[in-house]
């Protein structure tokens, strides 16, 4: 066995966010947009300064791997020498994975949405290229056809009469006749929805896909996620945007 098939994501919390981007117009190679993120350095000089920047950047065949850091004021109240309430900021620090796919014209960033947009942005300012939220547009339903169960679904895009969307939730409600009466006859798309996917690990993970945004969380089970997993529900999300 591979170890990267034995390779776990440990998160902090009760899940793995990732946030999915495609880009346009990039023509450095892959070695040339590492060296220019590793030029973009997060070095902040005290604690207390809101820095952002990257602590490494690489090349793994056809995809850029890249660390970012940011970090963002967060304000709250204490009380001065005199007893009256004053605002305090502090400084939270928080840390990205990106995943730069050349060959796919995709960005895969682990971490939470503030700080994969932030990371997002400054890839596209250091490389020249166009950058935007992976968008299914429409192609939602191969990955609604690939969870083994659905929790959750809300439809956007209703056409009837003042309804624009519906929610469904409930359990095992993916073959429900109600929602391929919504998507059909009153052509409503999927645009977000929660079930459970059978994983190449053997696992069944909670996970949430917001096809608008070009996000997913992965919901973990024990110590962590398996790399294969994240691997594939990625590829499922980028080839449904195709």
């Amino acid at each position: 066995m591979s170890s990267k098939s034995k390779a776990l994501i440990r998160t902090r919390g009760m899940g793995l966010s990732i946030k999915l981007f495609k880009f346009e117009g990039l023509s450095l190679t892959a070695a040339k947009l590492a060296s220019t993120l590793k030029d973009i350095p997060y070095a902040p000089k005290k604690k207390s300064d809101i820095a952002k920047g990257f602590q490494s950047a690489s090349v793994k065949g056809k995809v850029v791997v890249a660390d970012f850091v940011s970090g963002f004021r967060v304000p709250v109240h204490g009380f001065d020498a005199a007893g009256e309430m004053t605002p305090v900021h502090y400084v939270s620090v928080e840390r990205c994975t990106a995943f730069i796919k050349l060959d796919k014209g995709t960005i895969e960033i682990r971490g939470s949405e503030r700080v994969a947009r932030k990371c997002a942005n400054m890839i596209e300012e250091a490389s020249g290229a166009k950058v935007s939220s992976l968008n299914l547009n429409g192609g939602t339903k191969k990955l609604y056809d690939a969870a083994a169960d659905i929790a959750a679904v809300l439809l956007t895009g209703v056409e009837k009469g003042a309804l624009t969307q519906a929610e469904f939730k409930g359990t095992g409600i993916k073959t429900e006749e109600e929602i391929g009466l919504y998507t059909r006859r009153y052509k409503g798309s999927i645009a977000r929805f929660r079930g459970t996917f059978p994983y190449p690990s053997g696992a069944f993970l909670t996970t949430v896909i917001n096809a608008d945004a070009g996000s997913l969380m992965v919901y973990r089970t024990g110590d962590g996620i398996a790399e294969k997993d994240v691997d594939y529900i990625v590829d499922l999300m980028e080839n449904a945007a195709v």
